[in-house]
């Protein structure tokens, strides 16, 4: 939301690291007045899973944020997903010299 992202100096499309105990992705930010405070909402699946190391942490860097999903089935009995919500954290991505390095290479 626009007030979660001014709290955290998060302006549209700065890069913005969503995480929780599964993961952590790198995205552009789409900050939007139309979501609630305390919600996020990703747009799009990734078109490329790409884990990489930045620093010292690994992080997803192609947009899929399913890797921050539980993987618990919605019945013992099928494959389908669960999860139709996460709990997640996002902060501005300050290390953008080190990621410019990954993708060089």
């Amino acid at each position: 939301s626009a007030v979660d992202a001014r709290a955290r100096g998060i302006k549209d499309r700065d890069l913005v690291k969503i995480h929780n105990d599964r993961g952590a992705v790198i995205c552009a930010a789409d900050v939007s007045p139309m979501m609630s405070p305390g919600t996020v909402k990703g747009y799009q699946s990734s078109g490329k899973f790409e884990l990489v190391t930045v620093g010292n942490e690994q992080v997803e860097i192609g947009g899929c944020l399913n890797m921050l999903t539980p993987d618990r089935t919605q019945t013992a009995t099928t494959h389908s997903m669960a999860p139709n919500s996460t709990l997640v954290q996002i902060e501005k991505f300050e290390n953008t010299e080190a990621l410019k390095d990954v993708e060089a290479a």
